[in-house]
């Protein structure tokens, strides 16, 4: 794929976050009775481009999954901590930012868990399921000689290689 492919992935999937995320806060603040932050829902922005870069990297990226999982971590946690929460904290305590950051590692945890737990079920079924083909064609009327042969001298070779002294 090319690199103004990914960028239109990247912008498509930034542009469906940041509406999903602004009708949830809006959804949300009208039930509670409160207005939005204009700069609060700014910084959603950012985070959605982050999180669209991480999916996108996540899916496409050539490096093993250990990698991806923790470039993936980064990205949406550190997006989320930096864009979302920092911004937006209600008290200036260490403890509280820390405190929301182990949270949502311990959910990004749970969550990627689960994904990689059903992506490895589906892998390990989809490779189950294929099935064998055999080497040998079988000929018109039935029968192949010539695997018949090669099956007698592959269990002569195999027995021969079993007893044969070291």
């Amino acid at each position: 794929m090319s690199t103004k492919d990914y960028m239109k992935r990247i912008g498509v999937h930034a542009c469906v976050y940041f509406t999903t995320v602004a009708v949830f806060l809006i959804f949300f603040a009208c039930l509670q009775g409160l207005n939005i932050n204009p700069v609060a829902l700014l910084l959603v922005i950012p985070f959605s481009f982050l999180f669209a870069v991480a999916n996108i990297q996540f899916k496409y990226a050539s490096f093993k999954t250990v990698w991806r999982v923790i470039l993936h971590g980064v990205l949406t946690v550190g997006g989320m901590f930096c864009c979302v929460y920092l911004p937006n904290r209600v008290s200036d305590q260490i403890s509280v930012h820390f405190g929301f950051l182990v949270g949502m590692l311990l959910i990004y945890a749970t969550v990627m868990g689960i994904i990689l737990g059903i992506r490895a079920r589906a892998n390990r079924v989809k490779r189950d399921a294929t099935h064998y083909k055999s080497v040998y064609k079988e000929k018109s009327n039935g029968k192949n000689d010539n695997a018949k042969r090669t099956d007698k001298k592959q269990k002569q070779d195999d027995y021969q290689n079993v007893f044969k002294k070291k």
